[in-house]
């Protein structure tokens, strides 16, 4: 397999919503890239992470947005399976949906208890009851 190109990176990263700030120092999809959220955070990554399913903005997703459609319950005849491991600031998720992984992030909360517990809630809700 060839080394990617600007362009070819350049549309990976488009295809999930980013814009590609800077390859320069591009040798394999382990080397630094930064690209850009569409809100205009930048982001330190590699291409491997940016294909992963759950790979989103981690700015952006420190508000618990569950807009990702692999976090939506499947529809129809289906398994699934999350995997929580629970701690009180961090608060990592597994889900698998008939066999395979299709999200998993690590939420760090921060705060009073309380305010961390309504967020994990809301969280499980979202993934396990799609409510």
């Amino acid at each position: 397999m060839s080394k990617l190109n600007h362009s070819q990176i350049a549309d990976e990263v488009a295809k999930k919503g980013f814009t590609l700030v800077k390859d320069d120092g591009y040798v394999n999809i382990n080397s630094r890239i930064v690209v850009k959220c569409n809100k205009g955070h930048l982001i330190e990554t590699c291409l491997n992470d940016v294909r992963k399913v759950s790979f989103c903005c981690p700015v952006c997703d420190r508000n618990l947005d569950f807009s990702n459609p692999a976090v939506l319950p499947p529809k129809g005849e289906h398994y699934r399976v999350v995997a929580f491991d629970q701690a009180t600031e961090n608060f990592g998720v597994s889900v698998f949906d008939d066999g395979n992984l299709v999200y998993y992030k690590l939420f760090v909360f921060s705060g009073q208890v309380n305010a961390r517990l309504c967020k994990i809630d809301q969280l499980v809700r979202q993934v396990v009851l799609d409510k």
